[in-house]
């Protein structure tokens, strides 16, 4: 068996972060299906469910990782399910705030219900066969990776200027 190098391990960390996000994603999605939502509309409805009072569609557009023309579509479709409402921004004549209904916030504990339950099952498939040393350094691992890529990420760096 050939030793393994810091190069060959971050490609093999970088794939298996990769491949584990994908499965997580297409669960859900599965699951969501029942409720007609894909994830990013589920990502909005979460995100909306934060900030009651109402988000520009750049903030969303940011929060959820989407670009802003992508993010108009997925608010349209919401919207004319009766999910999501626009109305104008009090600080901002040219912006427009979305934010949930009662319809939304009804999806939203739906969904968040949802979420849940693949986690439960996530971790009765997958992480119950790590024990507990082995799931403390998974999640301290991640967790390091996730605040230094955070840190040199393009979005920080812009706002340290």
């Amino acid at each position: 068996m050939k030793p393994v190098t810091v190069n060959d391990a971050d490609i093999q960390i970088g794939y298996l972060i990769f491949e584990v996000s994908k499965l997580i994603r297409r669960q859900f999605e599965e699951e969501a299906k029942a409720f007609g939502l894909t994830l990013q509309q589920s990502r909005v409805i979460g995100f909306l469910h934060k900030h009651p009072s109402g988000q520009s569609q750049a903030s969303i557009a940011c929060a959820i990782d989407s670009d802003p023309m992508t993010l108009s579509g997925i608010l349209d479709r919401l919207e004319k399910r009766g999910v999501v409402e626009r109305g104008p921004d009090p600080s901002d004549s040219r912006a427009k705030l979305a934010k949930l209904t009662d319809v939304g916030e009804e999806l939203f504990v739906q969904v968040r219900a949802v979420g849940e339950g693949i986690g439960r099952r996530l971790h009765e498939r997958a992480l119950s066969h790590l024990d507990q040393s082995q799931l403390d350094t998974l999640i301290n691992g991640l967790t390091v990776i996730r605040d230094e890529l955070s840190a040199t990420s393009p979005d920080q760096k812009e706002e340290t200027k």
